[in-house]
């Protein structure tokens, strides 16, 4: 009778324990409530501006952190897994002989989870029609 009692308190215990062990590893179904995505993504439309309208332009390369991607025939492009925080965003077209104009910044905000659209598209120029580099004369 002894015995069947021990018995009968270890196989409840042994329950018990099982129990809290797959309760607690259900966690709510999939989701990791409250774990910090470290990447987010960016997307937007680069076009040559010197066409009226702005012509959308496909096969151009673009950089933020360690990932890139090239624009589709709509000029339109989606970079997905970027570093959280401030990026630079790097185009470069130069098959096509456009540059983005100097002095436009291409730094954008990246949140995790999140997608950054941005505002307007990138508008491209040609790159003869950029004003030369002025001469370091501080040196």
């Amino acid at each position: 009778m002894m015995k069947t009692r021990r018995c009968a308190g270890i196989v409840a215990l042994v329950l018990m324990v099982l129990v809290t062990m797959v309760v607690a590893g259900c966690g709510g179904g999939g989701d990791d409530d409250g774990a910090q995505v470290n990447t987010g993504s960016i997307s937007g439309t680069i076009v040559y501006a010197a066409t009226d309208p702005p012509t959308p332009l496909g096969g151009v390369t673009v950089t933020a952190g360690n990932r890139t991607t090239t624009t589709a025939d709509d000029g339109s492009f989606t970079l997905s897994g970027v570093p959280v925080g401030n990026q630079v965003l790097t185009i470069t077209a130069d098959p096509q002989g456009v540059v983005v104009p100097p002095g436009v910044d291409l730094t954008v905000p990246v949140t995790g989870g999140q997608t950054y659209q941005l505002p307007a598209p990138v508008q491209m120029i040609d790159a003869i029609d950029t004003p030369p580099n002025e001469p370091d004369l501080t040196g």
